[in-house]
């Protein structure tokens, strides 16, 4: 899969036919805080969706920067991911 990093619209993006699978970001103070999530119904269903995150992940770990999760569908996928937790700001418990 891959996932482009789209910095003039902030957010990751998968290509998904017609579609675009997003993940949307602000950056502040050497942080991204993953705001939004848009998926297509069947890009979720597929397990796609939290492939696409992971990847993300990835991309935001070899920048330097921590990871606010201010989602949902972010904040689960940490919780099931306890190897990740180093991406997280210190003080930010979920």
């Amino acid at each position: 899969m891959e996932v482009i990093d789209n910095q003039e619209m902030r957010h990751f993006e998968v290509r998904v036919g017609e579609r675009l699978a997003i993940i949307e970001y602000q950056i502040q103070e050497r942080k991204y805080f993953l705001t939004r999530v848009d998926f297509p119904k069947k890009f979720l269903e597929d397990g796609r969706a939290e492939e696409m995150l992971g990847i993300t992940l990835k991309m935001i770990e070899e920048t330097g920067m921590r990871v606010v999760p201010m989602t949902r569908f972010v904040k689960d996928y940490f919780k099931g991911h306890p190897e990740l937790k180093s991406l997280l700001p210190v003080g930010i418990h979920l």
